[in-house]
């Protein structure tokens, strides 16, 4: 599993360095190396680690048999380039005396288990006790909670990432928490939470208590670190966010802090918080952040873990209208293609003759995919939570089997939704922002974007929800199609979004051929309105081939006519390698058929959502007992005969609903309350 250093030990040049670097005292105990001290492996030499200064520490004799006592972990986990980076990065500047690592990763690179396998490797070596890990949304938080662990009501682990790890010692439960006290309990050393940003903000006291008691014992991890601003002001303003305010003061009290982002900048293009800039080494207008560790989407296509794209762009037809003033100017009418021109985007994209067409195309690609593999589903971001409510009805109506999922953040059950979505039976998920950062559902194979934002970071995460290589299907059979508007700035995402593929395909193939070888002044605009828009062409681009419209339309013609689900792109590559013109249509192998998945129930759930699961059914089973007893709702006395019900399965269970803060205790509480007679 582990390619071993070919030089086992220390020489005696190493060994003179790690003693200088000790200042002559064992780096475990403190005591004076005496005569028989040893140069030891931080990571052990048997499971990879290299015989290097960085890799290296001076102990007495004593500390070294200690640890040689020891239990060797036996982990499943093989990290990526990546994630060995920040792991090594982390460790090594722990040792180093530094207190951040700032990690610039795509969408897709695996940045959860980056974080939990580093907290994991930093409580085995005894540097941490805990880890903090803030994040931007609930989902975010439920999802590292049961991404990471997840246990039955008595307590045993049944799944999760961590049965990747070796059991002997490994990090505990990361439980997701918004201010209730203890965020970890004292009789869990090794165990950690997961906040928001806004809890952190509301319920700053809870936090900045916990990190004062647990001071230099724990990891920070600022995940998505884009949502927080840096600021010197210590109430969040000039540009900076509170709750980046709030994460220079846990910093100030943690061990390490790990700052995870996929862009380098904000939004509003301030820094992010704790970060470092340098100048740009060509644009003296531009800052250049200063990470440690980088994954991009060239290396995920390089390692395999990304899939490649077609973008399938739609063009239209957009007349705006400009009012006649008091000069004597009458109106105007100007007629306009949006591929020229994307400066009255918001309007365009709300007009139903251009975003119908585009979620039609949608809707094709999701049911092209499913011929490959019933599993695969799509998304659709809109601009706003009318919009895509809009989008939904249009959906159910036009559509009537299609199976929809509509989440925004103002339904309650909206992270159930996007829960469900990932495990059951589903077409199209139909959000705003609610699936935008972060969100994990890796048979998501089509993006539909509706949105009008433009910025390279933001749209990278979007088309990052259909990147991810999903381990249903062989790698290099999947890609992601995305549909969108054919607007000049999205044409240039097309053209950054190419060049890291291009990157990425180089280095896959070099290494295939080693392994066969080896903001500006205002400015008063006219009264002026989009008076229509109309979607009228589409064509299709990917990693490699450009088509226009014409070409397009017949490839996509040849695709309905023999019932092909591949991509338009790739069709006609096939076409072409075939040695046959565009326009002499050939018969197209038919996909591979598979047989359909098998669904889990529903979605793992957090500790908080099984908690409150079972105090439902607590409640709902005293009301059944009463309704056997003959009192219903309407009753008189209802009330006072809930509560003596109450009352008996609090004492059956020896603790109310209040104090039932774990699984255990309220599924305790729950059987007492079907044991009621």
């Amino acid at each position: 599993m582990f390619d071993r250093d070919p030089q086992r030990l220390f020489n005696q040049d190493q060994r003179n360095i790690l003693f200088d670097i000790a200042d002559g005292r064992c780096q475990r105990c403190g005591n004076p190396l005496l005569d028989g001290w040893q140069a030891d492996h931080v990571v052990p030499w048997s499971v990879g680690g290299r015989t290097v200064i960085e890799n290296g520490q001076a102990l007495c004799a004593q500390c070294n048999r200690r640890k040689g006592r020891e239990v060797q972990y036996t982990d499943e986990f093989v990290p990526r380039p990546f994630q060995r980076e920040v792991n090594d990065q982390v460790f090594d500047r722990i040792r180093a005396g530094e207190r951040l690592t700032v990690v610039l990763a795509s969408p897709g690179s695996g940045k959860t288990l980056t974080y939990q396998s580093t907290a994991n490797r930093l409580f085995r070596a005894d540097l941490i006790d805990h880890v903090a890990v803030f994040v931007p949304r609930v989902t975010l938080a439920e999802q590292c909670e049961t991404d990471w662990m997840q246990e039955d009501t008595r307590g045993s682990v049944v799944g999760g990432m961590c049965l990747l790890f070796d059991p002997t010692k490994r990090i505990g439960m990361i439980r997701h928490k918004i201010k209730e006290k203890p965020l970890t309990p004292a009789s869990e050393p090794g165990s950690g939470f997961v906040s928001t940003y806004s809890a952190l903000v509301t319920n700053e006291s809870i936090f900045l208590e916990w990190a004062a008691k647990h001071e230099g014992r724990f990891l920070l991890v600022a995940d998505e670190a884009q949502f927080c601003g840096d600021t010197t002001d210590p109430d969040g303003g000039a540009g900076g966010t509170r709750a980046g305010a709030l994460i220079k003061s846990m910093h100030e009290f943690a061990r390490h802090t790990l700052l995870l982002t996929g862009t380098p900048n904000r939004a509003d293009n301030q820094p992010l918080v704790l970060a470092d800039y340098e100048p740009h080494p060509t644009d003296p207008k531009r800052r250049v952040l200063v990470h440690h560790a980088e994954a991009s989407y060239a290396d995920g296509i390089a390692e395999g873990y990304l899939r490649k794209f077609e973008m399938r762009l739609i063009d239209a037809r957009v007349s705006k209208r400009t009012l006649g003033d008091d000069a004597g100017h009458g109106d105007s009418l100007l007629e306009y293609n949006l591929s020229d021109d994307g400066s009255e985007l918001v309007p365009v994209l709300r007009d139903e003759r251009v975003w119908q067409p585009l979620v039609d195309d949608i809707v094709r690609v999701v049911q092209d995919k499913q011929k490959f593999h019933a599993s695969y589903r799509g998304l659709i971001s809109c601009m706003q939570q009318q919009d895509a409510r809009k989008v939904f009805k249009y959906l159910q109506q036009r559509y009537p089997g299609l199976r929809v999922a509509l989440a925004v953040s103002s339904d309650d059950g909206a992270s159930k939704v996007l829960q469900d979505f990932k495990v059951k039976p589903m077409d199209i998920l139909v959000t705003v922002r609610m699936a935008f950062i972060g969100y994990d559902c890796k048979t998501i194979t089509a993006v539909g974007i509706l949105t009008h934002y433009r910025d390279g970071g933001h749209l990278m995460q979007l088309v990052g929800r259909g990147l991810r290589v999903w381990e249903g299907a062989p790698a290099r059979e999947q890609s992601c199609v995305i549909v969108a508007p054919d607007d000049p700035k999205m044409q240039g995402f097309l053209t950054l979004l190419r060049e890291e593929n291009d990157q990425g395909v180089k280095v896959f193939e070099e290494r295939e051929k080693q392994e066969r070888e080896a903001p500006g002044e205002p400015v008063q605009e006219e009264l002026s309105f989009i008076e229509s828009a109309v979607a009228t062409t589409t064509r299709a681009s990917s990693n490699q081939v450009d088509m226009d419209a014409d070409e397009t339309l017949l490839v996509e013609t040849i695709k309905r006519s023999v019932d092909s689900a591949e991509d338009v792109t790739k069709l006609k590559q096939i076409i072409e390698m075939a040695g046959v013109m565009l326009k002499q249509p050939s018969p197209v192998p038919q996909p591979r058929p598979q047989p359909d998945p098998v669904q889990p129930a529903e979605a793992p759930k957090t500790q908080r959502q099984q908690i409150k699961d079972f105090n439902a059914r607590t409640s709902e089973a005293i009301t059944q007992y009463l309704y056997r007893c003959g009192v219903k709702p309407k009753d008189a006395g209802y009330q006072e005969a809930v509560m003596k019900a109450t009352a008996r399965v609090n004492e059956a269970a020896g603790c109310t609903a209040g104090e039932a803060n774990t699984v255990e205790k309220a599924s305790r509480r729950y059987r007492a309350a079907l044991a009621l007679k």
